[in-house]
């Protein structure tokens, strides 16, 4: 599947014009669905499990090899041999040869009866051998072995799962969670034994008989093992390139081996000593790989081993590191009867995931992984009193996600690639699937996908489907002038400044500030003449013809500005509210802080809050702003009264 990703790639680049590529494959088939084998079991097709037909290669003057495995990599020479004698000269070598089921020592294991579940070889072997029998049992519960279960329960057989740890799926799955998978597998029929180790399979009355360590022998009439993976790295091992201490190809962070012209991509490469069991990452070394052919730099960091699957029926999904040993980090769960759910949050943001059971936040969730965005105390509070984060209906809609959001992991694939693709006419979700490739991994995004077909094909011609980038720094200036006004406006609260009691105190320089008539003068038309400047400003947003600077900034300009405007109010009347008109008037410019306050505030945070806080931002800040506006129309008509006061009473 990632070699033939990686093929895709250099045609979408036109790099297949500029290389001659060949591509030997091992099976007799060209690349196919292996995420998706046991649809097989179901009655699809291997045609219809085919990534791309036979035709495609030739279309894009790819040579494809099938059924013919190279047998030797003779680095020297730069040429490849296969088991046929031909030899390939090659000026780059890409080796994706993925991995094989790792099969352990035991007893028996080679016997009639016995399978791997890896190719499309293998499901055939099963499906043929099913015939006639009733029960089969699988060596291995995590992720494999439970996709190899749910393939013979599809096959009408008695299963049982047969796993060495005290939980199924231990590399993913934490106790809770484990227990959880097993009590809802077992409701549907399917046996779970757990800590047990095969010590051999025998043979009785034509069934196979697993022997455990301890515990009563289980007879079944077939097994299929299914017990981990190991990099198919054989290749490497022989023509001396460097492999890693558990097995893999080492590869730097641009892909590359030990070997300058050799590179390596999926699961047979090992990159920081790592080996990445899920083709998410494979596709993302496919596509770096492409992008460096075509003269592009990159750094490939880490994989995403986010995966989310429908085991047996049930869901299982774990982001980012859901069984993180960090110390700093801690840990959220919460569960009832039917599902179970947890959050791994480090420094106030969620870092993991994992849930057994539905839980139609993790898309969202995902997206908190993705940005780095923190996580309100409100909504862990909530988490931890219903297992949701977001009320009912306040999670934002895909149409309204930043065109940065992944909305296919496995496949990379952006909001904004989408709706790129809707706007050129790919309207239809099938239509948006070819084009994209979305949703064709696990297809846990089928409902994303959907929704954005129905609902962007109408809000591009607004265009809604395509938003400006953020502008993070002036929302922060804008939020912290808000806050430094919400601050000055909370000290009027404590009623005015005090008027020296003699003339010889220190206060009494001070307070000539709003006790003399001059300097009151003075700081009374600076005050109105800075907010002039404000409500100026304020209109950058309307007058279209003013290119210079953005919205945003101007904005953050007219919060800082009011904070100035406060504290030009402070400095006139020694924060006394007077009386009569004047209290009046105090109290419409203050009123009018007040509402700018709560609009800067909202302004600032609308685009970096999500659930229900993000709606109630939206709903609330045009109807601040609005009133903020109409305060200001008795202000000139109170200035006016305030200065003839002044002047002739």
């Amino acid at each position: 599947m990632v070699g033939h990703a990686f093929c895709k790639k250099l045609v979408s680049r036109d790099l297949n014009k500029s290389f001659q590529v060949v591509v030997l494959g091992e099976e007799n088939s060209p690349a196919y669905d292996r995420v998706n084998l046991t649809k097989y079991m179901n009655g699809t097709s291997a045609e219809e499990l085919e990534l791309s037909p036979v035709d495609w290669y030739r279309t894009h003057a790819l040579q494809l090899i099938t059924g013919d495995p190279v047998i030797k990599v003779d680095r020297a020479a730069r040429s490849v041999e296969t088991v046929s004698g031909a030899v390939v000269k090659y000026d780059y070598l890409v080796l994706a040869t993925g991995s094989r089921p790792y099969v352990p020592a035991i007893e028996g294991i080679s016997e009639t009866g016995v399978f791997v579940y890896r190719t499309l070889d293998d499901v055939r072997a099963i499906y043929r051998y099913s015939t006639g029998i009733r029960s089969a049992a699988v060596l291995g519960g995590g992720l494999l072995g439970l996709e190899a279960a749910k393939a013979l329960f599809d096959l009408g057989l008695e299963t049982h799962v047969i796993e060495m740890a005290a939980g199924l799926m231990p590399r993913q799955l934490d106790a809770d969670a484990s227990n959880m998978l097993k009590q809802k597998i077992e409701k549907l029929g399917v046996t779970v034994h757990l800590e047990k180790r095969t010590d051999s399979i025998g043979e009785l009355d034509s069934q196979r008989v697993l022997k455990f360590d301890h515990g009563p022998p289980l007879p079944v009439d077939m097994v299929v093992v299914s017990a981990g993976i190991r990099a198919r790295d054989e290749l490497a091992r022989d023509c001396g390139l460097e492999i890693g201490s558990r097995g893999g190809v080492v590869i730097d962070n641009q892909l590359c081996t030990s070997d300058p012209n050799i590179y390596a991509i999926g699961e047979c490469a090992c990159h920081d000593n790592t080996i990445y069991g899920l083709v998410a990452p494979g596709y993302r070394m496919a596509d770096l790989l492409a992008e460096r052919f075509s003269g592009g730099d990159f750094q490939f960091q880490k994989g995403d081993q986010s995966a989310r699957l429908k085991l047996l029926g049930v869901d299982v999904g774990t982001l980012g590191e859901p069984l993180s040993d960090n110390p700093k980090s801690m840990s959220l769960a919460w569960k009832d009867e039917g599902s179970y759910r947890k959050l791994i949050l480090l420094k106030g943001k969620v870092v993991g995931a994992m849930s057994v059971g539905d839980w139609s936040e993790m898309e969202h969730i995902q997206q908190l992984l993705a940005t780095g965005q923190g996580i309100w105390w409100w909504n862990l509070a909530r988490f931890r009193w219903t297992g949701r984060l977001w009320r009912d209906g306040s999670i934002r809609r895909v149409s309204d996600w930043p065109d940065h959001s992944i909305v296919c992991s496995c496949m990379q694939v952006t909001k904004g690639s989408l709706s790129t693709a809707i706007i050129n006419g790919f309207s239809e979700p099938r239509q948006l699937v070819l084009a994209t490739g979305a949703s064709t991994v696990c297809g846990s995004c089928e409902p994303l996908i959907c929704e954005l077909a129905n609902t962007a094909s109408v809000r591009q011609f607004w265009g809604a489907a395509v938003e400006k980038p953020r502008q993070p720094l002036t929302a922060k200036w804008l939020l912290g002038a808000s806050i430094v006004a919400l601050l000055g406006l909370f000290l009027w609260l404590f009623g005015p400044l005090p008027y020296a009691d003699s003339v010889q105190s220190a206060w009494y320089r001070i307070d000539v500030i709003w006790r003399d008539t001059f300097i009151r003068q003075i700081t009374g038309y600076t005050l109105l003449g800075i907010s002039v400047l404000a409500a100026l400003i304020s209109l950058r947003k309307r007058w279209q013809w003013l290119s210079f600077g953005s919205v945003a900034m101007w904005r953050a300009i007219h919060a800082t500005i009011g904070v100035m405007t406060l504290l030009g109010l402070a400095v006139h009347t020694g924060m006394s509210t007077g009386t009569n008109f004047n209290f009046l008037l105090a109290l419409v410019f203050l009123g009018i802080n007040l509402l700018g306050i709560a609009t800067g505030i909202a302004a600032s945070l609308e685009n970096h809050v999500s659930g229900n806080l993000a709606i109630t931002i939206r709903t609330w800040r045009p109807r601040f702003n609005k009133l903020h506006i109409w305060l200001f129309l008795p202000l000139p008509i109170l200035l006016v009264i305030h200065i003839a006061c002044v002047y002739y009473y």
